[in-house]
This record gives C-alpha cells, sequence and structure tokens, in this order.
C-alpha cells in the first residue's frame, strides 16, 4: 500500500520533541509556537496512522511505535546533513582532484613533477590517494587513476605515461668489491631482484642476451620498486627496475646502468579518467599537463 511521505519538517520537528519530551522546549529550538508543535506532531501521527508518544502529566515519551520511528528517521536526519556538507564542500572545492594511484608510481616519478603543475594553478588541489592494489574492480569513486598493465580498461580513457623501458642497475661500490659486469655472463655472479608483476624480466634478458643456462638462477621478486631500488643502491644485488624510476640514482652515481641494455615490456602506467569525466575542465587541465610529461625518464 503507498504510505504519504512525511515532510521534512514533521521529521525535524518529531526528532527534537523526541529529544525534549516537551512541546515548549522543542517549539524553543524550532522557532515554533507550542501549538504549533502539537499542531505538527498530531498531523505526523495522522499521516502514518500511528500514535508515536504517550501523553502524560510530565510530558511526552515516546511509545514502542516511537521509538522504532525514530530508529529509522536519525539515520536519514544525518545523511541529510551530511549531504548537506559534502555539497558545500564541494562548492569550495570544486577544482580539487582525487587520484589513485601506486606508491611507487608515486614515490619514484609522479611527485618529483607534481610541484610543476601544482606551483602554475596553485587554486588546484591534487590529493594523491598511493593504493598498491592492482587488480582491484575500478570504481568511479576518484576523479583519475594512475594504473599499471596495458589497454583496455572498460569505461575509461586510457593514456600511456612511463614504466615500459627495463633496465639493469647495480652499485658502483659493490662492482668495485666483486667484479665488474663486462660480459652477459658476469650477471650470473650475483643475486637478481625483480618486481613479482613482471612475467618475463630476467629470463627475457637472458634471451636478448644469448646467454645458454645450465640451470635457471635465483631471482628474488618483490611486490614494491622502492625495495628493489633500496637493495641495489646497497649492493645486495643487481636489479631490473623501470628506467624512469631511477633516473635520480643515475645521475647522482649511486646506480650504474649495466651492458646499456634495456627492454620494452609490454605493460606500464597508464592515466585512467572516467569517460563521463573527459569534458571536465580541472580534469582536462591536468590530464594535459600530465601527458605532456608522459615518457620522462625514458629513452
Amino acid at each position: 500500500m503507498s504510505q504519504q511521505i512525511p515532510s521534512l519538517q514533521s521529521l525535524r520537528m518529531f526528532e527534537v520533541l523526541a529529544r525534549y519530551g516537551n512541546c515548549t522546549h522543542a517549539a524553543q529550538e524550532l522557532c515554533l509556537t507550542p501549538s504549533a508543535v502539537s499542531k505538527q506532531l498530531q498531523s505526523l501521527e495522522d499521516t502514518l496512522g500511528v500514535v508515536l508518544f504517550i501523553r502524560g502529566q510530565q510530558g511526552l515519551t515516546l511509545n514502542s511505535a516511537g521509538q522504532l520511528y525514530l530508529s529509522y528517521i536519525k539515520p536519514v536526519m544525518a545523511k541529510l546533513a551530511e549531504a548537506g556538507e559534502r555539497v558545500v564542500e564541494h562548492h569550495t572545492h570544486s577544482q580539487d582532484l582525487h587520484l589513485r594511484c601506486l606508491p611507487s608510481l608515486a614515490d619514484r616519478w609522479l611527485l618529483p613533477r607534481i610541484s610543476d603543475y601544482t606551483d602554475a594553478h596553485p587554486d588546484h588541489r591534487i590529493h594523491i590517494d598511493p593504493s598498491a592494489l592492482r587488480d582491484e574492480n575500478l570504481q568511479i569513486t576518484y576523479d583519475l587513476y594512475i594504473r599499471f598493465g596495458r589497454r583496455p580498461w572498460p569505461g575509461f580513457v586510457a593514456n600511456y605515461l612511463c614504466g615500459r623501458q627495463l633496465i639493469i642497475v647495480a652499485s658502483p661500490a659493490m662492482l668495485q668489491r666483486q667484479g665488474e659486469v663486462r660480459a652477459p655472463e658476469d650477471l650470473l655472479r650475483f643475486s637478481l631482484f625483480e618486481h613479482s608483476w613482471l612475467a618475463r624480466g630476467w629470463p627475457q634478458v637472458f634471451q636478448d642476451l644469448g646467454l645458454s643456462l645450465g640451470r635457471a638462477p635465483s631471482i628474488v621478486r618483490w611486490d614494491y620498486y622502492s625495495v628493489i631500488i633500496r637493495s641495489a643502491c646497497l649492493g645486495h644485488g643487481l636489479s631490473m627496475v623501470p628506467k624512469c624510476f631511477v633516473t635520480e640514482e643515475l645521475a647522482r652515481g649511486d646506480l650504474v646502468q649495466l651492458l646499456g641494455y634495456s627492454q620494452t615490456y609490454d605493460s606500464g602506467y597508464h592515466l585512467l579518467v572516467p569517460m563521463e569525466r573527459m569534458e571536465d575542465p580541472s580534469i582536462a587541465r591536468f590530464r594535459k599537463w600530465l601527458l605532456s610529461r608522459r615518457g620522462e625518464g625514458e629513452d
């Protein structure tokens, strides 16, 4: 059966009256007369077809029906108040963007560059949420994403940013202690590190360099490029990493690229924008800047 929905004013009156149990006190908070509060309560009960209060000499007390109704009304009223706050917040920060990306990409590539954008657009804040999840279902809860993989991503416009070029790096101090890498065979004297997402990292190296292996070498795989790069800097072994992630270490001499070798991986980091948000001015402005930096740190 269709039920008439009470007015928001009636619900607000009911919540306040339940708190005070007194029409006079409720009227003061609502800026009404006690008579008006009493009439609104009667109208609400008539609309519902249920008595909500026990009338007594000491005032009004919720009966079981009133307590049940209040338990449903309070979350609704809280949600309505939250909706108003969110609208005000959205209006105040309408140009803010929320970007979700992988921690390594944020640390090794995005953060060293993003100040160029924020300095040029001080009114446009970019909130970065780093997440290590790769295979999550992409729900349009962020304005933009940067994900690792290859296209397509249904519902999104995807553009390549960086990460396809992989190189082998090592600490110069380690090479001085343990011997230089002058030929492909020298790679096998060291511990080898790569990212766990690479399907054919080091095996592709061996194939490209024509190495014939008597037995498969031990390869250590980790989930974070920050750990893999740090291991190389500390001289624990040789690391296969995206070249764009180690530009600072190569420039400082903390790491060196070995054998001039690089390979182009079939996956990389892509900027994803929901299709229905492509015309958003704030997104379009940031996307244009970000795509102007794609491929930086790669040959």
